[in-house]
């Protein structure tokens, strides 16, 4: 009889196209899944799995580790979380692959990478935000991201055209037809504007959807739109994708949103767009940390003196992100952020407190779950997040009654109580929030899934 390297025995298993968790043992051998069985063939390693539900690993297709030196902190918070594979560089911070993979060898999840507008924008010249492109930068632009989707093997082009808030409809237009030459290119974004102007800002991305063969993501909708104008944007995409645009979106189950102070998300006119002031923004990293930037100077001090300060925005309407999330074409995505090992919960946090928020409001956990795995992995053209034969043995074993998040904006990194493993390719990677041994994931590509 064959001796696999693992088994993992006596498990809930989250199987595709099962309304419920079934009872069958997992056979992994060469990293994969060998078997589903309800014997117990003999294994190398054995996981008795019994009381725990156990689900392909969660994928992560929104998250940023821009600080080149160090991955770990982000991809450790995001494995302990129960995450196995995360797509980086979203709303256009994506960096070239030379710049990054020497930093990225050993990444401890499964990671890949899209490619940034405005790091494009950066590496033609361009590096002031508010300014519009001159064509001989677009062309520029459009050479190098053509290498990076044909030879680097890019996921696709992220913008973030709130931090670039002047860029032409001629510059994204230029991106967008070299992006179309390509098979399953996804190109997430974060939209042009937050708050009252979010409609029209997810109508700008609904024309290009229309013109384009390409996958649009509305990146974090819930914090870009739930400001009283999620219901109306939802409606305007579920339109679109009825007259044939393909346009996915994603959301994190927090009520505030975080990025850096200097970024134009926070020029003049901010407290009127949210409703909200300084009193709202709580310092998220470095000397100021847990201040408020209602404190006497520090918003004016700090924007100009440390604009790279993270700035945890609590505006957003908390019932409408429950909504976005119920909304059975949103994936769940963390939009983690660190800065020096600080920042926002949802690094952590993510993925156990969206599930428990979608099965108070209904959902079975076999739904939450797919929200968290085959639908992220489908809308990226990842083939990964579900357990069959032949799949990456990628797998979260959890106890759906324990499964809490425990990271708080004292406290950001604190790791979510219930998950007993995370595995990665077959191999252990965390065991009740610990880390076992070394990185156990792998640097990824668009070819290492389809033909390009």
């Amino acid at each position: 009889m064959e001796k696999f390297e693992l088994l993992i025995r006596g498990g809930e298993v989250i199987l595709p196209g099962c309304a419920n968790p079934e009872r069958v043992n997992i056979a992994v051998s060469g990293g994969r899944v060998a078997a589903l069985t309800a014997e117990e063939p003999s294994a190398a390693s054995v996981i008795d799995a019994a009381g725990l539900c156990v689900s392909p690993g969660f994928i992560d297709t929104h998250m940023h580790d821009e600080e080149a030196e160090d991955g770990d902190t982000v991809e450790q918070a995001l494995l302990r979380q129960g995450v196995t594979t995360a797509i980086a560089g979203n709303c256009g911070s994506g960096p070239l692959a030379a710049d990054i993979r020497p930093y990225r060898k050993n990444p401890w999840l499964n990671l890949g990478y899209l490619t940034g507008h405005t790091k494009l924008r950066e590496n033609s010249g361009v590096t002031d935000i508010y300014a519009a492109s001159p064509p001989q930068a677009i062309e520029k632009m459009r050479v190098l991201l053509l290498h990076e989707l044909e030879a680097e093997g890019s996921f696709g082009l992220s913008f973030g055209l709130e931090y670039m808030p002047n860029t032409s409809a001629e510059e994204i237009e230029a991106l967008l037809k070299t992006a179309s030459g390509f098979k399953n290119i996804w190109i997430p974004v974060h939209i042009r504007a937050d708050g009252p102007a979010a409609v029209e800002a997810v109508d700008e991305i609904i024309g290009y959807a229309h013109k384009y063969p390409l996958r649009f993501q509305i990146s974090h909708t819930g914090s870009m739109c739930a400001f009283g104008h999620l219901a109306e944007v939802l409606d305007h995409i579920s339109a679109a994708v009825a007259n044939g645009c393909d346009i996915t979106f994603d959301c994190y189950p927090y009520d505030a949103f975080c990025t850096n102070l200097g970024s134009a998300v926070f020029d003049e006119g901010f407290e009127e767009r949210w409703g909200r002031g300084c009193a709202y923004l709580e310092v998220g990293s470095g000397p100021y940390r847990g201040k408020f930037l209602s404190e006497d100077g520090l918003y004016a001090k700090l924007r100009k003196e440390a604009p790279e300060t993270l700035i945890i925005a609590h505006v957003i309407n908390g019932a409408e992100v429950e909504e976005c999330l119920m909304h059975p074409r949103c994936a769940v995505a963390s939009d983690s952020i660190l800065l020096k090992g600080h920042g926002h919960p949802r690094a952590a946090g993510t993925f156990p407190r969206a599930i428990n928020i979608m099965r108070k409001k209904g959902l079975s956990l076999v739904e939450a779950v797919r929200k968290c795995t085959s639908l992220p992995a489908a809308m990226a053209f990842l083939d990964k997040g579900e357990i069959k034969p032949g799949a990456d043995a990628d797998f979260v074993l959890f106890d759906p009654q324990r499964l809490v998040d425990r990271a708080t904006f004292a406290e950001e990194l604190l790791p979510p109580e219930g998950i007993e493993w995370v595995i990665i390719g077959g191999e252990p990677a965390v065991h009740k929030n610990e880390i076992i041994g070394g990185p156990k994931g792998r640097l990824i590509t668009r070819q290492t899934f389809a033909a390009v």
